[in-house]
């Protein structure tokens, strides 16, 4: 690998040079105080900036009160993550030779951290690894999104106003990524695809920096065959809102779904007819000409049967870069729909004989483990088996991801090739970012080894 040139700005040295102090616990609230008066204050701004670049919804108000509720629930984690964690000894009486020894666990900050975000949800996810990165007491080096030019310039403006000395970021392309790399910071978050993901993670392999990887990962959703009417709508509904009003294009979005034979009738009824409720909202945009051409590829690959059908007025329409949503019925598990994330307005179903099928085919996927899998069931021994059998990031049981994420305690992260570490939410978002550092302290002597004289014999 080819180091990059030295001769641009050097946004790492800088924080590690003139950062402002984050040292006490007041420090951080305040660098956390200033994120709050960023988004509280800009919520407009930051929705208008999103319409131009097709983020979809371009509304920023709801997730910027999730953002607000983030920060001040880490300003309350603070003060006792600050507090060294006490350690027992568990050293064997005789090695202790009559010397006692305090041990404890210091969080200390990592230093300075990158985060590279993506073009789904630039700011959300530009903000949420910065919250927990400032709240242990790092400074951050965020390169936003080339994808989406308005919101990555605004979000620079905005942090230089409001958090000058706290966080840097950093416009460009792969190449503002590797030379951030080259600096060798302390930490590297990264939110995207796995291919785009391997020579990121093999970069940072070049000069030993720790990585978090949010990578997102195909989520299937199993509904089982005794679901109620109430609750198979309720997770018709979470699906469906999720490829349409969030496009699809969301990490944590359900990518398949799995019906049990005994409701799989139904399912496709309610499916349908909840979709052409939809009316003209049934047109969703992608951000892209490659996205949109991508998705269209997947549908013409699949061949198979959708519900609602993709006729009349219904169609991809190639100048707005809209596709009309739908369910695909059994694909093949060779087609592109299942073998790599769809990441679009587009719901492959497949129907299974029960609830093991499902969870054979989530464990045997190409794709590999998942971010979340979603278990629709009201039989509790179904559900329980789901979640001991299943290897995924998250689990949630009759829950969407909207309601996991906003549990400030909640860490979301993946396994394998959905990710690895958590860069959100809470205590496990700031071990994340902090050198969990182990201390003793011998109180009445010198704590002897080996090296230093052998331990006494046996009484």
């Amino acid at each position: 690998l080819n180091k990059q040139s030295s001769s641009g700005p050097a946004p790492i040295a800088w924080l590690r040079a003139r950062g402002r102090p984050l040292k006490t616990a007041e420090q951080r609230r305040a660098a956390l105080a200033r994120v709050e008066a960023m988004i509280s204050e800009n919520l407009d701004v930051i929705s208008a900036a999103q319409e131009q670049d097709r983020i979809f919804p371009s509304r920023f108000n709801g997730v910027g009160q999730m953002l607000l509720g983030g920060a001040k629930n880490y300003q309350s984690l603070v003060d006792a993550w600050m507090v060294p964690e006490k350690l027992e000894d568990a050293c064997p009486a005789p090695l202790k030779a009559g010397v006692e020894a305090d041990w404890c666990v210091v969080n200390e900050p990592k230093g300075v951290c990158i985060n590279v975000s993506p073009w789904n949800a630039p700011v959300q996810l530009s903000v949420i690894p910065m919250l927990a990165m400032l709240a242990s007491g790092n400074h951050c080096a965020i390169k936003p999104p080339e994808l989406v030019p308005n919101v990555s310039a605004l979000f620079r403006r905005l942090c230089q106003q409001y958090l000058d000395g706290y966080v840097w970021v950093e416009e460009g392309d792969k190449d503002a990524v590797n030379r951030l790399i080259d600096e060798c910071a302390d930490h590297l978050v990264f939110t995207g695809g796995g291919e785009i993901a391997k020579p990121v993670a093999a970069r940072c392999a070049w000069t030993l920096t720790p990585m978090t990887l949010e990578l997102g990962g195909k989520s299937p959703v199993f509904f089982d065959k005794n679901l109620d009417a109430s609750m198979l709508d309720a997770g018709i509904r979470e699906t469906l809102e999720l490829k349409v009003y969030k496009t699809g294009q969301f990490c944590c979005a359900h990518d398949y779904a799995l019906v049990h034979e005994g409701i799989y009738d139904a399912f496709c009824t309610k499916f349908a007819a909840a979709v052409e409720a939809l009316g003209d909202k049934r047109h969703v945009g992608l951000i892209g000409r490659r996205q949109y051409d991508a998705l269209k590829d997947k549908i013409t690959d699949a061949a198979v049967e959708c519900i609602p059908p993709m006729e009349g007025s219904f169609v991809p329409n190639d100048t707005a870069m809209t596709v009309p949503f739908a369910g695909f019925l059994q694909p093949a598990m060779t087609s592109k729909f299942l073998t790599g994330e769809i990441f679009a307005p587009a719901l492959p179903i497949l129907k299974v004989h029960d609830h093991h099928e499902a969870i054979n085919i989530i464990n045997n996927m190409v794709t590999g483990k998942p971010l979340i899998a979603y278990c629709y069931s009201q039989d509790a021994a179904v559900a329980e088996l789901f979640v001991s059998s299943v290897s995924a990031g998250n689990i949630a049981v009759n829950s969407g991801p909207q309601r996991m994420i906003s549990n400030f305690n909640c860490a979301v992260g993946g396994i394998g090739p959905s990710g690895m570490g958590a860069s959100f939410w809470g205590r496990e978002a700031m071990r994340e970012f902090s050198n969990r550092k182990h201390v003793i302290h011998a109180k009445s002597g010198f704590a002897k080894s080996y090296f230093s004289g052998p331990p006494p014999a046996p009484a």
